[in-house]
């Protein structure tokens, strides 16, 4: 048995985490400000630079993972029981929607990433709200709301 893992599927697990982490930096830059000093990485030489990038890379995706599977798991039955999208969990009805209409899959991987970037801006949110950094709580939750309605509107798409 093959097991394929798509490239748009990677790179957006990847840039999810990406954001997610460099966000959660600028909130707390201050917690940072010690490791930023050029004396600290004008030590490392080209092997721990390597080693350190592809940790980054390896940390953003499971991060970006674990978003994924927080929207999967929490947001979307929160969504479901407030009614703010309906979805019919016939996964019958979608594979022979799918037959007729290919792009069925690509409106149901959109779906998947709206849904990841609103779980993301709302960590994103409350990250903030403990910062004390309430100008950026408000801008992650008008992103949230943002593909929120995003999520609905691909919702809507996939039932009809």
């Amino acid at each position: 048995m093959e097991i394929k893992l798509p490239l748009y599927d990677l790179l957006n697990r990847f840039l999810i985490g990406l954001v997610f982490i460099g966000c959660v930096f600028a909130i707390n830059i201050s917690c940072f400000k010690p490791y930023m000093s050029k004396d600290y990485f004008e030590t490392l030489s080209v092997g721990p630079e390597i080693i350190i990038t592809i940790c980054i890379f390896a940390i953003s995706y499971e991060v970006g993972f674990i978003i994924n599977r927080i929207g999967s798991i929490a947001l979307e039955p929160f969504l479901k029981k407030t009614h703010l999208i309906s979805f019919n969990n016939d996964y019958k009805l979608f594979n022979e929607a799918k037959e007729k209409y290919p792009i069925m899959e690509t409106l149901s991987r959109e779906y998947a990433l709206s849904r990841t970037s609103t779980t993301l801006f709302l960590l994103l949110t409350i990250i903030a709200l403990v910062g004390e950094k309430k100008i950026l709580s408000v801008i992650f939750v008008l992103f949230a709301i943002i593909f929120c309605l995003s999520c609905r509107k691909f919702a809507k798409k996939l039932l009809s």
